[in-house]
């Protein structure tokens, strides 16, 4: 995926993303051609394959420019608590739940997890006096169980509130479903 800072391949990339969910709004995933993506985005195939090599990367992309989960962002803290993180992430999937059922709808929510993986990896206050090797372990982990925790919410209405799903989350994380 192109990461340099040409204004032009910027433009073009957006364009390709917002191209692609759009359709993606309309039709199944699978069914999405590159050719379809690059007629809608007005793109040629070598400009969309000098920018992404995939329709996953596209996903990737949209992630982290319009749908990305950062931790610690409100918390304004040296370190953050598990507390900080639940009502974070509570609040992040309901607010994001219209382009997160377009992931569950067409079965590539998983792609949530290496963003959230990235996410924490990236994050100053998530685990600061942790050695490296900890804190992906634990980035691993909470990828998983938060991008699961997304699928469910959507695969189940999305109805929770986000103090709601706060709770729910807390009480997982915090062991205290498990007693």
């Amino acid at each position: 995926m192109y990461r340099g800072c040409n204004k032009t391949a910027l433009a073009s990339q957006r364009q390709i993303a917002d191209a692609f969910v759009l359709l993606l709004k309309e039709r199944p995933y699978p069914s999405i051609s590159i050719s379809q993506i690059c007629k809608t985005a007005g793109v040629s195939r070598q400009t969309f394959y000098s920018l992404f090599e995939s329709k996953e990367n596209i996903i990737l992309y949209e992630l982290s420019r319009k749908h990305h989960f950062i931790p610690g962002e409100t918390c304004g803290k040296k370190a953050m608590d598990l507390k900080d993180l639940c009502q974070e992430y509570s609040s992040y999937i309901v607010e994001k739940k219209d382009f997160l059922s377009l992931l569950v709808r067409n079965d590539i929510i998983y792609l949530m997890h290496d963003c959230l993986c990235d996410s924490f990896s990236a994050c100053s206050c998530f685990e600061p006096d942790r050695p490296d090797e900890y804190r992906s372990f634990m980035a691993e982990f909470l990828a998983g169980g938060l991008s699961a925790i997304a699928r469910n919410y959507i695969v189940q209405g999305g109805k929770l509130s986000a103090s709601e799903l706060n709770e729910l989350i807390y009480a997982m994380f915090s062991g205290r479903m498990l007693r």
